[in-house]
């Protein structure tokens, strides 16, 4: 036991296994949250300050330090210039983990504020953003690479481990998403999906009610959804039903996506499966890249 237990550690020192990644969906982050700025930035009175509509749940990390939720409100317009800056010097790798942190705190403060508005994206996100305060993100899409040791064992164990947070965390969504809707009647007799197909609210294209008339259509969608959930978190971690996996869980994130007009709890989603692809795969797409951008700068 002792010996296995060896093992997994040295493998999770010896380097760092996500550093491609970690780093584009860092940048992923920041551009996911500035594009939530932006969309909610007419509504930031209404939503966020002290004229709010809505009564904010307690920011206990911050009542913590003694400073109560109402100082945010009263004065948000500093403080989203705060969570602005934390975003874009989280983008570009100034603070590094310690941008990770206040970032973090940024972000927990705005979803308390007003948690109404949340989806599971969003909740996600957030544990996301927790686990990557402690993952070395900044290999690739940084201002000044010099600074970091890369072959520091330490780091990078605790990195993998953060990686890993991630996607256990995914693993354990599906479960348990899988668990309550075979309780659910309409999922257990594959039905669910024809409520969803014929409801207005999800009318995202003008196949829609079509689709929902078609019998072996709906049958088959919603044990697709339940079968997905139920064995990702178990055929994930196997090299030879990784693909699979990953490519059922697309399928059904892209479907959501176009046909139930769910837009940003499928993005972040979609965008966490990049952890399960290898990190050398991930390498020789940025170089592949880099060398395109390069004839392309040639050429003009």
């Amino acid at each position: 036991m002792n010996k296995k237990i060896s093992v997994i550690v040295e493998h999770l020192s010896a380097r760092n296994h996500f550093s491609a990644f970690s780093s584009l969906f860092r940048i992923f982050i920041c551009f996911h949250l500035l594009k939530d700025i932006y969309h909610y930035w007419d509504y930031i009175p209404l939503i966020y300050s002290d004229s709010s509509f809505y009564s904010s749940q307690p920011t206990y990390l911050l009542e913590f330090i003694g400073i109560e939720t109402a100082l945010i409100r009263e004065n948000f317009k500093i403080f989203i210039f705060i969570y602005i800056l934390a975003i874009i010097f989280y983008a570009f790798g100034i603070g590094r983990n310690i941008t990770a942190i206040v970032l973090f705190l940024c972000l927990e403060i705005v979803q308390r504020l007003c948690h109404v508005i949340l989806n599971g994206g969003d909740n996600l996100l957030k544990f996301c953003m927790l686990y990557m305060i402690f993952v070395d993100c900044f290999k690739y899409f940084v201002l000044n690479k010099n600074k970091i040791n890369f072959t520091n064992k330490t780091r990078n164990f605790i990195s993998n481990l953060g990686c890993y947070a991630i996607l256990i965390h995914l693993c354990i969504i599906y479960f348990f998403s899988a668990i309550h809707k075979i309780h659910t009647d309409v999922w257990f007799n594959g039905i669910a999906t024809y409520y969803t197909f014929s409801s207005e609210r999800f009318n995202g294209t003008p196949w829609n009610y079509r689709l929902a008339k078609n019998g072996l259509f709906i049958t088959l969608s919603t044990y697709y959804t339940l079968l997905t959930e139920l064995s990702y978190p178990f055929l994930i971690w196997f090299r030879q039903t990784r693909g699979l996996m990953v490519t059922l869980a697309l399928v059904l994130h892209v479907s959501i996506y176009i046909f139930m007009m769910i837009y940003d709890f499928q993005i972040v989603f979609i965008a966490v499966q990049g952890f399960v692809i290898k990190n050398s795969i991930w390498e020789k797409i940025f170089l592949l890249f880099q060398s395109k951008l390069q004839l392309w700068k040639k050429k003009y």
